[in-house]
C-alpha cells in the first residue's frame, strides 16, 4: 500500500487512483533516471508533435475531426501545438507582416486618426520624443504581438459558431478546429513560406524581394481559403456549394480581422506598457 505525497490517499499501483500522480522512491533522484526522463520526454514529444503537423500540413480538418471524436493519444495537443508553432516564430521570425512598423498605423485609412490620437495622448504624459516611442514601440511590440496571438483563436471561434450555427457541434469542437486553422496560418505564411523566399532568393541569387506584398497576400488568401474549404468539409460535411461560400467568408472575415483589429489591438496594449 502505498501514500500519494500529493493528496495523502493510500493505494495501490504506481499511479494515485485520486490524483494521478506517481509514485516516487530515492532512486528517482539519480541522474541515470533523469536521462531516462529527458530521453522519454524527447521520443514522445517528437512523434506526437511531428504527427500532429503532418496531418495538419496534408491532411486539413483530420486532426481536428479526431481530436473532437476522441482520437487524442497520437496527437499533440492542439493548444499546445499553437503554442509551439508561436514559440517557433518567436524565437525566429522571418516576416514581420504580424508585427507592424510604428509608421504605419498612423497612415492607416481605417484606424489612423485614432492612432495618431493615441501617440499624441501619450507622448503627453512621457518625456519621449516620436522618434523615442518608435523605438521603444518596436521593442516592445515584436514580442506582444506574439503573445496576443491567442486573440485569433478566439475571433476564429466566434466566426465558426456564427457560420455553422445550424451544426450544432459543441463549443470545445469550435475551438479545436479554429485551434488548427491558426496554427496552420502561423506555421505556412510566417514560418515555412519566408523559408521558402530566402532559399529561393539564395538560389536563384535573386536580390530584393521575390514577391511583391499584393502577390504574396493574394497567394496567402487563396492558400488559406483553400485549406478552410478542405477543413470544413471534412468537419461540418455540407455540401460543396456551402463549404466553398462560408469558407470565403471565414477567409475574408479572418483576413479583415488580422489586418484591422488584430494590428490594431496590438498598437494599443503596446502603447500601454510602454
Amino acid at each position: 500500500m502505498n501514500q500519494c505525497k500529493n493528496c495523502q490517499n493510500l493505494f495501490t499501483g504506481k499511479f494515485c487512483n485520486q490524483c494521478g500522480q506517481k509514485v516516487y522512491h530515492e532512486t528517482d533522484k539519480s541522474v541515470m533516471h533523469l536521462i531516462e526522463e529527458i530521453f522519454h520526454f524527447l521520443t514522445h514529444f517528437e512523434g506526437s508533435f511531428l504527427t500532429s503537423v503532418k496531418t495538419i500540413l496534408l491532411h486539413p480538418g483530420k486532426l481536428s475531426l479526431d481530436y473532437c471524436a476522441g482520437i487524442r493519444k497520437k496527437y499533440y495537443k492542439p493548444i499546445s501545438l499553437f503554442l509551439m508553432v508561436v514559440i517557433i516564430y518567436l524565437l525566429n521570425p522571418m516576416y514581420s507582416g504580424l508585427n507592424q512598423e510604428f509608421r504605419h498605423y498612423k497612415g492607416n485609412n481605417v484606424y489612423g486618426p485614432m492612432a495618431v490620437s493615441a501617440i499624441q495622448s501619450k507622448l503627453s504624459t512621457t518625456s519621449m520624443t516620436e522618434k523615442d516611442l518608435e523605438i521603444e514601440y518596436a521593442r516592445k511590440s515584436q514580442r506582444l504581438s506574439k503573445a496576443l496571438l491567442f486573440i485569433f483563436i478566439l475571433a476564429s471561434t466566434i466566426f465558426l459558431s456564427v457560420l455553422f450555427f445550424q451544426q450544432r457541434k459543441w463549443l470545445f469542437d469550435h475551438v479545436i478546429l479554429s485551434t488548427e486553422i491558426n496554427t496552420i496560418f502561423i506555421l505556412l505564411f510566417f514560418i515555412l513560406f519566408p523559408i521558402l523566399m530566402i532559399l529561393v532568393r539564395v538560389i536563384f541569387r535573386l536580390n530584393g524581394d521575390v514577391l511583391s506584398d499584393e502577390i504574396f497576400a493574394l497567394i496567402s488568401f487563396v492558400t488559406f481559403f483553400t485549406y478552410n474549404s478542405i477543413a470544413f468539409k471534412k468537419m461540418f460535411k455540407e455540401s460543396t456549394f456551402k463549404t466553398i461560400l462560408k469558407s470565403l467568408v471565414f477567409t475574408f472575415l479572418h483576413t479583415l480581422f488580422f489586418i484591422f483589429v488584430y494590428r490594431f489591438i496590438v498598437f494599443k496594449v503596446t502603447l500601454w506598457f510602454i
